[in-house]
């Protein structure tokens, strides 16, 4: 796990940006210039300032993992609670994409306390994945999610050196996250042990820290659905691992049309209104 090298680097990235911006907003000032324009600069100088602040409250270390935990455990259950039979309602309008690894996301609010509330749902019908998607991968930040229906299986893995008993060869590639999100960058061949392989339903959090590769196993044919809060990054980029070679790519994530959501969101209400009534029996 990174030390605080680190996190200074992805603080100072932060605050690069924040400067950045706030010279763009009194360029802005200065300058006759589109109302419109100067408010998307303000929401995007505040975004960056409270991802900064983020970033000081949940470090990469245990500590700071089991505190972001604490909170978004009980964030999450509020969250849950408050969608429980609304959710086309509530979330249907959101640009929602389809995420490399083949499963839809519902971006809630970006802007939440502790980072971003997101909603996953995996269909048991077609899924759109990227062709050259990498099953096994790391994040740059804490992950603390609340099954909502069906059964989440992942399997946590640690680098390791080449005569690792279990160990396994894989190529890999990194992710500047801060600079694109979606673009590979071909690195190092590594080696990957297994550790754990967890098995969560419908009620149970599932958390993983940033920097822990782990690969998420949903069989197709199986719907399940994640609410989930992910810490603002705690590090700079991401590694993604896979057995085929990885080209140094990137990737543009393709837009849920109105009647993926919607069949979607309706499916998760009536999973939901079934546990629900399980739970009360």
């Amino acid at each position: 796990m990174p030390g605080p090298d680190s996190h200074d680097q992805v603080a100072t990235s932060y605050l690069e940006r924040v400067s950045r911006i706030r010279g763009e907003c009194l360029t802005a000032f200065e300058e006759p210039a589109d109302r419109t324009i100067l408010e998307v600069k303000f929401a995007e100088l505040n975004r960056s300032l409270n991802k900064y602040r983020g970033l000081m409250k949940y470090e990469n270390n245990d500590s700071g993992f089991r505190a972001f935990c604490e909170a978004a455990t009980i964030a999450l259950e509020r969250e849950v609670g408050s969608l429980q039979g609304k959710l086309i309602e509530s979330l249907h309008s959101l640009e929602s994409r389809w995420h490399p690894n083949g499963f839809a996301v519902f971006h809630i609010d970006d802007d939440h306390a502790l980072g971003n509330l997101r909603l996953h749902i995996w269909p048991d019908g077609p899924r759109v994945a990227r062709s050259d998607d990498a099953p096994i991968h790391t994040h740059v930040w804490h992950l603390c999610s609340r099954i909502l229906a069906g059964n989440y299986r992942e399997t946590i893995y640690a680098e390791s050196g080449e005569d690792s008993m279990g160990g396994k060869e894989y190529h890999s590639a990194s992710i500047d996250y801060l600079l694109d999100k979606d673009a590979f960058r071909a690195s190092s061949k590594r080696v990957l042990s297994p550790k754990i392989t967890t098995l969560d339903s419908a009620g149970s959090f599932h958390l993983v820290p940033a920097d822990v590769p782990h690969e998420t196993h949903i069989d197709d044919g199986s719907f399940v659905a994640t609410m989930l809060i992910a810490s603002n990054p705690v590090t700079e980029k991401a590694v993604m691992y896979s057995p085929k070679e990885i080209r140094s790519s990137t990737y543009d994530r393709p837009v849920l049309t109105s009647d993926e959501k919607w069949s979607l969101l309706s499916r998760l209400e009536r999973e939901m209104k079934f546990n629900q009534g399980e739970s009360n029996c």
